[in-house]
């Protein structure tokens, strides 16, 4: 009966090229079945002993890219195996378009893969990155990383396919030369705000004295600008490359707790000692005054019309 059935392949030859392709698909679908039951458990004994749940998206992205693959290696060996009763064209462009899938499915995972550490990033020093800069870079962070990826992408498939892509390269840099100088001022200021973002020589609420002059509490951090709310209830719009190369005085951080010296004129024949006395009780008796270091008032000179106190 053996002998038969291996006679009857003989006389058959496509049957075992289809037996073959079966086999090929039957090993692709249950290895994609497995791939889940895996992560599921490394999800269960790794992944869910974290409160973050990047190590769960992670391991999606993984078995999403292995699960493609396996179709990709799949195809492959079953066409291969197919390959006496196919049509030569599609043999001849099998392997090019495989091969641009299988780096398409790369770069997706690159890609993936980059947002997701940007996403850690984000999720361990999001407090002490707050403020809209992040809001606003990650998003930005995300689309260069997308851009720079799919054109190594492109060129990777060009070289492959053994056309010249040294134009397409020269071409590249030209175009990102004329962009860097027809908006080198937002640039400049994109980058001076990543450098405010990184640095955080202020944060979002804290009172800043510009060299200028002005003060005020910072109301946001942009991608381009820094807006400084006054104490007029106005906002101030700075240039973020103008707050990076000026001195600016921090007046919250590290402390919130400041000095204030006030100056007070009296009449003469004023009792000094009275005076000072009624400035440290008006002192004293304002809620944000702080008892330790108490309040003291100093005389300062003699005036022209009045004797001038200090209280600090």
């Amino acid at each position: 009966m053996f002998s038969g059935i291996v006679h009857f392949f003989q006389r058959h030859p496509f049957l075992i090229n289809i037996a073959t392709a079966l086999l090929i698909a039957i090993l692709v679908i249950i290895i994609r079945k497995i791939v889940p039951k895996i992560e599921d458990v490394i999800a269960r004994k790794v992944a869910d002993r974290t409160k973050s749940d990047l190590d769960n998206r992670g391991l999606d992205m993984v078995a999403a890219s292995v699960s493609k693959i396996v179709w990709i290696v799949g195809i492959y060996f079953i066409l291969e195996s197919l390959r006496p009763w196919l049509p030569d064209l599609l043999i001849r462009y099998r392997d090019g378009i495989l091969y641009v899938l299988a780096v398409m499915i790369i770069a997706q995972f690159i890609i993936r893969l980059l947002q997701l550490v940007l996403d850690w990033y984000s999720e361990r020093f999001g407090e002490r990155l707050k403020g809209q800069v992040y809001n606003e870079f990650g998003p930005l962070f995300k689309r260069l990383i997308s851009i720079v990826v799919y054109t190594v992408v492109v060129v990777t498939i060009l070289h492959h396919f053994k056309q010249n892509v040294s134009s397409i390269v020269v071409s590249l840099g030209v175009g990102s030369l004329a962009v860097a100088m027809a908006a080198r001022d937002s640039l400049a200021n994109m980058i001076a705000g990543f450098m405010i973002m990184t640095d955080r020589p202020f944060r979002l609420g804290d009172r800043i004295l510009l060299e200028s002059g002005e003060k005020g509490d910072v109301y946001d951090i942009g991608l381009r600008s820094t807006k400084i709310l006054t104490f007029d209830n106005t906002l101030i719009v700075v240039p973020n490359q103008q707050i990076i190369n000026e001195k600016v005085t921090n007046l919250t951080y590290p402390d919130p707790q400041i000095r204030i010296m006030v100056e007070v004129g009296v009449a003469y024949g004023s009792d000094l000692e009275k005076a000072k006395l009624i400035l440290e009780k008006i002192c004293r008796d304002h809620p944000v005054v702080l008892e330790d270091p108490p309040p003291k008032a100093y005389f300062l000179n003699f005036g022209d019309s009045s004797l001038d106190l200090r209280v600090v």
